[in-house]
Order: structure tokens, then C-alpha cells, then sequence
């Protein structure tokens, strides 16, 4: 943002002391990216010594920390500073924020003329809902909030959850507790491990992508062209999406020999409804273990001593962990008042969004990672950059016309924006049957939140701005940036006064799909069969 458009003054609060997000947070056991490490990386900005093909929480936290220091974001960043509401003023058109300095616990104030909350989804932790939770006498730790002052060593575990956290956490204590007793409520689709030995990189092949870059520029694509094309795996019906099952089915009962535990830990629904696990095999292998129990039930009370399953078998432990996941409701974590409405009081009823980044009304106002946004379908890193354009976008319109006051989504936009989610979601695999991350309800009935296409649709579909979307309020005459009559150009001492004088025709297409095809570099690859995997599965 700060590269391609003007920010005369810009504050970031982190309620955090240091900077990392969910990898700042997310300390425990076995904790590691779940996509190829050289892909969690800034389009722009790639890592070349990762030391496995999932690195660590430790590693991905240290290339954020390192990408903060090289580009001199901290100088910007209050940390340790935690929003707790926000307020629209009207007459003065700024957003007057108030925040906590948990450092000295005193309330700050500060204001703004663009407000972003980039608060994201994976922050707050969601503890089981169920009764007793606080009588338990044991240490309790959630996967999002780990205390490694904890020792797990000789100790019985009471492990809750069978989600992203959990595949990771069971096989990395396993070795060193006493006993685990998992409760798994619901069944997960895995993948094979890829971080064993072989998923290590060896010394020699790191020592070759730091010295020679373009063979991480060859990895990096040659990942990337991968998760991109299996998109049409999350639509009902398709051959990608029966392949995945077959296969995915088939992988997991070579773990799983037993048939009626089969039955227990192979899902009934299509792969995608719910996150896939990679190097999930690594859990159902833990599961066999002679010191590991699982219990196929979920939690119904919590006791002094132990856990109650569904059926009212009573499961005693030394330590619970909760690996139950986050609130993804989207739900502010604070209010966010504008023009007699209080976000956390509308959302709450039903979530709104617009492309991942709009607010219904909001003035000047957008949120990064936001309702709609392609976080559980492909790379995650990439839209997120789109998100970041689209908005500075309309911080450069609002920066170079002076007359403008606030920008506010429409609600007709929203609306219609919403409701052609709704219908095309009823096509994907989120639609069915299954309990997932962004399962919103009270949402229309609405199944899901995620964006309903590929990152690549979703790409295409942030790079030009609908400004038609959104009304323009002006305190002064809205053609009041045309200024004194001289350009730019003019005022700039070292521009060329021609600069549109040229050979050849080289311009800007007008054609939005022209202007895709240069960017995509269509041509570069070789042809490829259009949309084989869409095609519908053959009924047996």
C-alpha cells in the first residue's frame, strides 16, 4: 500500500507486543503452515531458506517479523494497543478511535479519514460451549492461547477437537505424554504427510534456492499452478470432486485398517465441505497408538476431573486441550458505530460483506479478510494482496479529489452482491452437509461465507473497482480536483511534455478481457484441456 499510493499519515494498532497475527498467537505443539511454505509468502517477496515443505509457526512468524523490518512498517505500528470502539463523525467526516494501551491500561484517542480493520478471523478463540468448563481442576490450554509453561511430559490428556490444530498437536505430544483421550465429534478428510523426512529440504537444496532464485521462482509456480487448478474439486458433481474422494478415501483406510473405524473417521461428505487436513494421515497414525484412546463422541460437561461425552461416559485427565478453533463469525471484536447503526449489532443478526472488503453504508470504512473473502479455497496470500489494491484504489480517488467527504457502499449493492452469493453457493460442496468454519446462521439460511469461485475468479474480479457501488458525498464542488487549469505533467520539472507522442499504438486496452490476457500472460503455457475437471461425474 505504501508503495503505490501517497499515506501522509498512517497508524497501525496491534493488540499484540509483537507483530505475526495468528502466528504470533498460535504457539503449541506440532503448530506449522498448512500450504507449501514458499507459497506463504507476498507474491513479491519470497523466502528461500524455509526449512521444510510445511514450515513452522516459528518460521513463518520469523518472515513476517523480517518483511516488517525490511520495508520499515514498524515505525507505523502501535503494538500492544487494542481497539475497543470506533465512531463515526459525520459533520467532520473522520473516524474518532479509541484504544487501549495495555502497557500502561489507559484508554487512548485518535482519529481517522480511512478506517480499515484488518483484524482478520483467526484471533479469537473459541472454547467448547459446554457446561463446567471453569470447575475442571487441571490446567486447560486452547490451541489459539498456549501456555507453554505447561509441561505436558508424563501426563494424561484430554485432547477436544479433531480440526487443523488437533492433527497437528496429537502426533507431536504423543511421544511424551502418558495418555491422550481425543474426542472426535466429526470425521476429517486428510491428506498423506508431506513434512516427514522427505518433507525436509536437505542443506544442499536450501543453500541452492538461496543461490539461485530462480529455482524458488520455479517452485513457487510450479506450487501455485497446482493449487490453482483444483478449484473445480469444491463444485458438486465434478470428476475433480469424485476423484479427490476416491483417492482421499482410499489413502485413509491404508492407515485405517479396522472397518468400523472406518466408518468412525471417513467422512460421509464431499471433500472440501469442511478444511481439508494435510498430513492429516500423521493423526490417524497417532490414534493407533497403545497410549492414545479416541473417543468418537463429542463433549457435553466438563467436570473437577474430566470430560463427559455425548453417550455419559465419564474420561478423567491430568491437562485438558481444547483444539476447538476460533470464533469465525466475523463478528467485530468491538463496536463500530456510523449513522445510527453499531456493526457488531447488525452482524450479529446477519452477516453483510461486499467482495470480501465492503461494509453495507459504512463511510470510509473497509475490512481486509472481511465476509466473501477466498480464505478456505486456494492461496490465501494473494487475494488478500487483491484486497489491498482494491482498497487503496479508492484511498488514491478519495486523497486527489479535495472535495470529497465520505464514500459509502450502497445497500442495493450489498444486497444484490449477497444474494447472488447465496445462489451460487448452492453449487458448491459448503452447501451440503457438513458443520464448518464459516457455517453463518442467522445468514439467510446461507450455508457459507467463503467466496464461491477460484483465487483466480476472485483476482479477476478485485482488479477494477466497481465505483458505481458506492456513493460519493462532497463537501465542496466535486470537480474541484481539476485545480488551476495545469496538468501534473506541468508542474513536475523533470516530465516530458510529450509523453504521448510514440511509434506505435502501445496504449491501455479498453477491453477488459484484452487487458486479462496480457496480465495472465495468456500464450506463455502450453494449451491445456478447458475445464476438465467441471466436467460432471458420470452417474453410476
Amino acid at each position: 500500500m505504501q508503495r503505490r499510493i501517497v499515506l501522509t499519515d498512517d497508524k497501525i494498532y496491534e493488540k499484540n507486543p509483537e507483530v505475526g497475527g495468528t502466528w504470533y498467537e498460535n504457539t503449541y505443539p506440532g503448530c506449522a503452515c498448512d500450504v507449501p511454505s514458499h507459497n506463504y509468502t507476498y507474491s513479491f517477496e519470497p523466502k528461500a531458506d524455509f526449512s521444510s515443505v510445511l514450515a513452522s509457526s516459528d518460521e513463518i512468524k520469523e518472515y513476517f517479523e523480517g518483511f516488517a523490518v525490511k520495508y520499515d512498517l514498524l515505525k507505523h505500528i502501535k503494538t500492544e494497543h487494542q481497539v475497543i470502539e470506533t465512531f463515526w463523525d459525520q459533520p467532520k467526516g473522520q473516524w474518532n478511535v479509541k484504544a487501549t494501551d495495555m502497557k500502561s491500561d489507559t484508554t487512548t484517542e485518535d482519529w481517522c479519514h480511512i478506517l480499515i480493520h484488518a483484524t482478520g478471523y483467526l484471533n479469537k478463540p473459541a472454547w467448547p460451549s459446554v457446561p463446567g468448563l471453569e470447575k475442571f481442576k487441571g490446567p486447560k490450554l486452547h490451541s489459539a492461547k498456549w501456555d507453554n509453561s505447561v509441561s505436558l511430559d508424563g501426563k494424561d490428556i484430554l485432547l477436544i477437537g479433531s480440526g487443523a490444530s488437533s492433527v497437528q498437536i496429537l502426533p507431536a505430544i504423543q511421544p511424551h505424554i502418558k495418555s491422550a483421550k481425543v474426542f472426535v465429534r466429526t470425521p476429517r478428510w486428510t491428506l498423506p504427510s508431506v513434512n516427514s523426512k522427505k518433507g525436509k529440504f536437505s542443506p544442499e537444496e536450501i543453500e541452492r534456492f538461496i543461490s539461485d532464485p530462480d529455482s524458488v521462482m520455479k517452485l513457487r509456480l510450479e506450487n501455485e499452478r497446482t493449487l490453482n487448478s483444483f478449484f473445480t474439486m469444491y463444485m458438486k458433481g465434478t470428476v475433480l470432486q469424485r476423484q479427490a474422494r476416491e483417492h482421499l478415501e482410499s489413502e485413509m483406510k491404508k492407515v485405517v485398517i479396522d472397518e468400523e473405524v472406518q466408518k468412525k473417521l471417513v467422512p460421509d461428505f464431499p471433500v472440501g465441505c469442511k478444511r481439508i487436513l494435510p498430513s492429516g494421515d500423521q493423526f490417524l497414525y497417532a490414534i493407533k497408538k497403545d497410549n492414545v484412546q479416541a473417543i468418537y463422541s463429542g463433549v457435553k460437561e466438563i467436570t473437577e476431573t474430566g470430560c463427559i461425552s455425548d453417550d455419559g461416559q465419564h474420561y478423567e485427565g491430568d491437562i485438558i486441550i481444547a483444539a476447538t478453533g476460533f470464533d469465525t463469525s466475523f463478528i467485530p471484536r468491538y463496536p463500530i458505530h456510523f449513522k445510527g447503526h453499531n456493526l457488531q449489532e447488525d452482524w450479529s443478526t446477519s452477516i453483510t460483506g461486499y467482495m470480501g472488503v465492503g461494509i453495507s453504508e459504512c463511510p470510509n470504512s473497509f475490512t481486509l479478510a472481511g465476509p466473501w473473502s477466498p480464505i478456505s479455497n486456494g492461496p490465501v496470500i494473494a487475494p488478500i494482496e487483491a484486497q489491498t489494491d482494491f482498497i487503496s484504489e479508492f484511498i488514491d480517488k478519495y486523497q486527489t479529489e479535495p472535495g470529497m467527504h465520505s464514500m459509502s457502499l450502497k445497500a442495493a449493492a450489498c444486497y444484490d452482491f449477497k444474494s447472488y452469493m447465496a445462489q451460487v453457493t448452492q453449487k458448491m460442496v459448503w452447501s451440503d452437509n457438513c458443520r464448518h468454519a464459516h457455517n453463518i446462521k442467522p445468514n439467510w439460511g446461507q450455508s457459507s461465507i467463503t467466496w464461491p469461485g477460484s483465487t483466480l475468479h476472485y483476482l479477476e474480479a478485485m482488479r477494477e473497482p466497481r465505483f458505481e457501488d458506492y456513493d460519493f458525498e462532497y463537501s465542496g464542488n466535486r470537480f474541484a480536483w481539476l485545480g488551476n487549469g495545469l496538468s501534473q505533467t506541468e508542474w513536475d520539472p523533470t516530465a516530458d511534455l510529450a509523453y504521448y507522442v510514440r511509434n506505435e499504438d502501445d496504449g491501455r486496452h479498453l477491453s477488459r478481457s484484452a487487458r486479462t490476457r496480457v496480465i495472465s500472460k495468456s500464450g506463455s503455457q502450453a494449451p491445456r484441456e478447458l475445464h476438465r475437471q467441471a466436467k460432471l461425474a458420470a452417474k453410476s
